[in-house]
């Protein structure tokens, strides 16, 4: 990794080819976990989260303060934790933090997870979390043609369920009944709350959309999110709110605080340019073919290892498209001979 950092900082200088010198570029682009780690940094959890702005989580909440990325890669080279939350040297410290671009797909992912989870956690509140619910949730599922389960995880009896792939987490922010298992009043609060979201992703992903535009849009999102509750508990008049700055995310804070600029910086690209969709995908495959087409590291005679059986897996599907070979094969018919008795 040294020689290849070394590689990189001479590559950043130019590339003189026949007399034709060749100036690059660096960005990175990942989810948020791998982002920290190259740049030295803290978990998502942390006080000070923010790879780009210098917020704590005690003022994630104050809608008046405006976030900018006012960080400089050359302060964490000279000192490693020149700012609060970083602990390390970056990996990558040729590339501009300006060029850590922060992945369209995860933003998605990530605060989509937030969303249902606190419907969950608001059923579960209200005591509505029971075998009922979690059939009628299934049902819905079913419904929009997601496939979707809850099972109890015996040692802490706690409820786990499937999770999801992005299309499918799609389908259940535009098109999930929330009426099914809440009042519809506060159904309809929350699918406002999820349709704007949705919005805001389509938004994200289209290079035409104004910069300006969609921070207001952001922001007006995050005031609804925050919706403060009205009037007394448990008291007639009272209207309960969404939900607190707690419940925030570090992805809601770069959606509402961070993209805008990205968007404006890298208008020529677009930010669908810098997804990770594409390694998502590759994973998503990887982890398949270790359920399917591997012996998963085991094995009755000889034990194998679950990455090369992956890896010739793949070799031979590369061979067969190349090559052109069929790999669709006759099922072989089973012939029954009824001897005859002398």
């Amino acid at each position: 990794m040294t020689q290849f950092c070394h590689d990189l900082r001479n590559l950043k200088e130019g590339l003189v080819i026949d007399n034709v010198k060749w100036n690059f570029q660096f960005y990175f682009s990942s989810d948020w976990k791998f982002l920290a780690i190259c740049l030295g940094f803290n978990s998502a959890h942390s006080k000070n989260f923010c790879p780009w702005c210098t917020i704590d989580k005690s003022q994630q909440g104050d809608l008046s303060k405006e976030w900018k990325i006012n960080k400089e890669i050359d302060k964490l080279v000279e000192q490693n934790n020149y700012y609060k939350g970083h602990i390390r040297k970056p990996l990558f410290d040729m590339i501009p933090l300006n060029h850590w671009v922060p992945d369209e797909l995860h933003i998605m992912l990530r605060i989509t997870d937030r969303l249902w989870s606190l419907v969950i956690a608001e059923l579960t509140e209200y005591g509505l979390f029971n075998d009922t619910a979690r059939k009628i949730i299934v049902e819905e599922m079913k419904r929009i043609k997601v496939k979707f389960q809850f099972w109890q995880i015996q040692e802490s009896k706690t409820w786990s369920y499937t999770s999801l792939m992005g299309n499918d987490k799609i389908k259940v922010l535009q098109f999930f009944d929330l009426s099914k298992i809440l009042s519809r009043q506060r159904a309809n609060m929350i699918r406002n709350l999820w349709n704007k979201f949705y919005e805001l992703y389509i938004k994200m992903k289209d290079q035409k959309t104004n910069a300006e535009e969609f921070q207001n849009d952001a922001k007006n999102w995050l005031t609804l999110f925050l919706t403060p509750s009205e009037g007394i508990p448990n008291t007639q008049g009272f209207k309960k709110g969404l939900y607190k700055p707690n419940d925030m995310t570090p992805y809601i804070h770069v959606l509402v605080h961070h993209v805008s600029e990205f968007m404006t910086i890298h208008q020529k690209w677009g930010l669908k340019s810098f997804s990770c969709s594409a390694v998502e995908k590759k994973n998503h495959q990887q982890v398949s073919y270790f359920f399917r087409k591997t012996m998963k590291d085991g094995g009755r005679k000889s034990k194998s290892s679950a990455i090369i059986e992956i890896l010739e897996h793949e070799n031979r599907s590369l061979f067969y498209n190349y090559h052109n070979v069929s790999l669709n094969s006759q099922k072989p018919h089973k012939i029954h001979i009824k001897a005859e008795n002398n």
